[in-house]
């Protein structure tokens, strides 16, 4: 397992003593994702490898998009939802993965029901750094361009990126208690990828009530 941490300078009235320190830990063993719990840790990141034949499997849910499928209950409900409303039908396989985070999440933020969303994004969706307002989030870039993080501030030029079929928990601003400053994410740009490379389809699994 390993982690990477930065020190961020005080914003202004605070002393330094107040500093926080963001962590981000990652490993290619699951248990990256209790990490989490831990107060100085903002994204935990769990490099699973793309399971054979994926490719394949996706790409017709893939050639859909652009498409949003949203729902919120229990991991078995939201999931029902989310498959019902997708443009193309689903691979068991993509199904019952998204089930299996669903629930992973659900233990793990301690909420009976989650939002599911899983869409297909083919623009630059979120092209700012940000803290999402949530408290946690889960995301999974099924195919395609995988989430960028940065501990090196709003304007960093050499963003992390998460591989194809890693799962990232991170903590948004409502997470009790506040994350440590200075871990930030994006959707990745995509415009300027040659048209057949930009869509991208990505999982998302919220605790439910907040949007952002």
């Amino acid at each position: 397992m390993s982690f990477l941490c930065e020190v961020f300078p005080p914003a202004s009235g605070l002393s330094s003593e107040a500093v926080a320190m963001a962590c981000a830990a990652s490993s290619a063993d699951e248990a990256v994702l209790l990490e989490i719990a831990r107060p100085e840790v903002a994204l935990a990141l769990w490099l699973r490898p793309e399971p054979s034949g994926w490719r394949r499997l996706t790409a017709s849910l893939l050639a859909a998009a652009p498409f949003t499928a949203v729902a919120e209950g229990t991991p078995e409900q939201a999931l029902d939802s989310v498959m019902a409303a997708l443009p193309h039908p689903a691979p068991t396989e993509l199904a019952a993965d998204v089930l299996w985070l669903a629930r992973v999440f659900a233990a793990i933020a301690r909420q009976e029901h989650v939002r599911i969303r899983l869409e297909g994004v083919t623009h630059d969706s979120c092209r700012r750094f940000h803290l999402d307002s949530v408290g946690l989030r889960l995301l999974c870039t099924y195919r395609g361009a995988g989430t960028q993080w940065t501990m090196c501030g709003p304007d960093c030029a050499a963003p992390h990126q998460a591989p194809a079929c890693a799962v990232a928990l991170l903590k948004g601003s409502r997470h009790d208690p506040p994350p440590p400053a200075g871990c930030l994410h994006r959707s990745p740009p995509v415009s300027r990828l040659p048209e057949n490379r930009r869509a991208r389809l990505l999982l998302c699994i919220d605790e439910p009530g907040f949007f952002a």
